[in-house]
């Protein structure tokens, strides 16, 4: 009897395996739920908003956001400041000017025709043209000038003897019959015979006679005058000259005007000067200019020119137009609301964070996060699995005959003093378990007996096996099974790990006339050698037994308690697993079973 078996039952150290499926299924859908959220993006952003609230920088914002107020604030200070630049005597005159009725007229008349013309005769009358001008003209006059010189000088030349005989006779019939009579043949004749001797009577007859003739006698009676002798010494002279150059020029009209421009005693009345200036007088009491004069000398006006490019007013309409707009009504309204933090951006961060923190799929991540709940999945792969689930057993994980017995006789075969021979799959039954029956039924089969090696023999008992061989093969790891714990003390069933033979094994489990968990061992004198832990105690049922293999280590554990470890460097190899029924002794009914729900076996990664 174990009573260590006894008492970890009796403390409930051996758990129920409902309680532990149930366990290990909830775990295992936990991790799965646990790896789908650590990669969803849902989580990436709940911990990065997680590391934002919980950090200084969020902190501080709060802090900064909680502290503000109006009173002493910049938008504070903004606003007085404006309030005393509205109040101010000279920003408020420069808006009662801006865009008055006044002011609108004042813009317009100022670029008219008339304030233009205006501007321009003031000018020039204020800056002296007008009086130089008029100075100008009225110091124009007859006498001493260059005009009355010029008349002065031609009325001398015209009552010279010389000018006068000239104007007498250029041009007159008398010069004209002078010069023709100079030229004709009787005076050429007079002058010929003059010339000729006297001797010749009729010769001086002949000229006697042209003597007395009275053309001849007019002719050098004209030619020895003084008034043509004035005449032909007047011609060609520079007094000739220059009495014709005179007379032509008093004679133009532009002579004649500038005579009677000089003689004018009203010809500054007349001047376009005085006209100017008798413009510039008028539009001086014109309505429109007197309105624009007075304005333009307004000390409004003034103000309003000396406020317009101001400091004080560029500052002032920065501020008005910072403190009507609405992200200034918006900063003012938030800085005066006491609840401004729970309607920051940061506040509905917060606040979804700790909505987010109570998800479900949060809650349970977070649960195990830094738990060593999950260390099996995270540190064990499963290499082989079957749930014996289909009605057939798979042929690619076991085979129905001992390793041994395919390398040596090809079929299975009994050892000496055995009831039961191992059929060839007929004893196995799957269909969400696996059932390996013991059937009373004559058989044939082979027995091994020394030294005779293998005979034909009878059986009343089938039994089966099955074997991993070498489909699969455990090394360092673990192998656990649900197997039910039902002992029928004529058979012997068997779960256990072996390299290729029978005997070394570590039994996961045997049953029946023992109750062992532990190393069969074949000693010095070839029987089998025993060392383990006997579970006689433990109660019916279906129980969990797990081994795990640790090189030389063998570590047993029923429902996850651990109950024993062994030793054994025979079986420190790849092992394959063995599950059999086998028949020691006659049964009391017909048949019997050994059943397994289910094998895993796990590899740390």
């Amino acid at each position: 009897m174990s009573f260590k078996i006894f008492s970890l039952q009796l403390t409930g150290k051996i758990k129920s395996v409902e309680l532990i499926e149930k366990k290990r299924k909830q775990l295992a859908d936990d991790y799965a739920e646990f790896l789908k959220t650590e990669n969803t993006e849902e989580l990436k952003a709940f911990l990065a908003l997680e590391k934002y609230v919980t950090s200084s920088e969020f902190a501080s914002k709060r802090k900064q956001v909680e502290g503000q107020s109006f009173k002493g604030s910049e938008e504070e200070k903004q606003l007085k400041e404006f309030q005393r630049l509205q109040k101010a005597a000279r920003i408020k005159n420069y808006f009662k000017v801006e865009g008055s009725a006044d002011l609108v007229r004042y813009e317009k008349e100022k670029e008219s025709k008339k304030l233009a013309d205006f501007y321009a005769l003031e000018e020039y009358v204020k800056d002296g043209d007008f009086e130089n001008d008029k100075k100008e003209i009225k110091g124009h006059v007859f006498k001493g000038s260059a005009e009355e010189k010029h008349l002065k000088e031609l009325k001398k030349l015209e009552k010279s003897a010389g000018i006068k005989a000239y104007n007498e006779l250029e041009g007159s019939e008398k010069l004209k019959q002078h010069k023709a009579f100079e030229a004709s043949d009787k005076l050429k004749k007079y002058k010929e015979l003059k010339t000729v001797a006297v001797n010749d009577k009729e010769k001086k007859k002949e000229f006697n006679r042209l003597s007395r003739d009275l053309a001849v006698k007019n002719y050098f009676k004209f030619e020895k005058s003084k008034k043509l002798k004035l005449y032909h010494e007047i011609s060609g002279s520079h007094n000739l000259v220059r009495y014709k150059e005179l007379k032509e020029q008093v004679n133009t009209e532009e002579f004649k005007k500038k005579v009677a421009f000089l003689k004018d005693k009203k010809k500054f009345e007349k001047s376009e000067a005085y006209k100017k200036y008798s413009d510039y007088k008028k539009l001086a009491a014109d309505p429109v200019v007197t309105f624009v004069l007075k304005y333009e000398k307004s000390k409004f006006y003034k103000n309003y020119l000396d406020v317009k490019e101001s400091f004080d007013l560029k500052r002032h309409n920065e501020l008005k137009e910072l403190i009507e707009s609405d992200d200034y009504k918006k900063q003012k309204a938030w800085l005066e609301d006491k609840k401004r933090w729970e309607k920051t951006e940061d506040a509905q961060k917060l606040k979804q964070y700790e909505t987010d923190k109570k998800k479900p799929e949060f809650v349970k991540y977070f649960k195990y996060k830094d738990s060593s709940d999950f260390d099996f999945f995270k540190n064990w792969d499963v290499v082989f699995e079957d749930t014996f689930a289909d009605k057939k057993l798979d042929d690619t994980k076991w085979m129905t005959s001992s390793l041994t017995a395919s390398k040596t006789l090809g079929q299975n075969y009994a050892m000496s003093g055995d009831l039961s021979i191992f059929t060839n799959g007929a004893n196995i039954q799957t269909g969400n378990k696996l059932s390996i029956q013991v059937k009373r039924e004559n058989k044939e089969g082979m027995v091994w007996q020394m030294p005779a090696g293998f005979v034909p023999a009878e059986f009343d008992y089938t039994s089966g096996m099955i074997s991993s061989g070498e489909n699969f093969r455990l090394g360092d790891g673990i192998v656990e099974a649900k197997i039910f714990f039902n002992p029928v003390k004529q058979v012997a069933s068997s779960f256990f790990l072996a390299n290729g033979s029978n005997v070394p094994r570590a039994n996961l489990v045997e049953m029946g006339a023992k109750n062992i968990l532990g190393i069969y061992t074949m000693n010095g004198s070839g029987k089998i050698a025993s060392e383990g832990l006997e579970i006689n105690n433990l109660k019916k049922g279906a129980y969990i037994f797990s081994l795990e293999k640790s090189g030389a280590t063998f570590t047993w554990k029923i429902n996850e308690q651990e109950v024993l470890q062994l030793n054994s460097n025979d079986l420190n190899k790849p092992l394959e697993l063995n599950a059999s029924t086998l028949v020691i002794d006659k049964l009391p009914g017909s048949s019997a079973s050994f059943d397994v729900e289910w094998v895993k076996c796990y590899r740390k990664k």
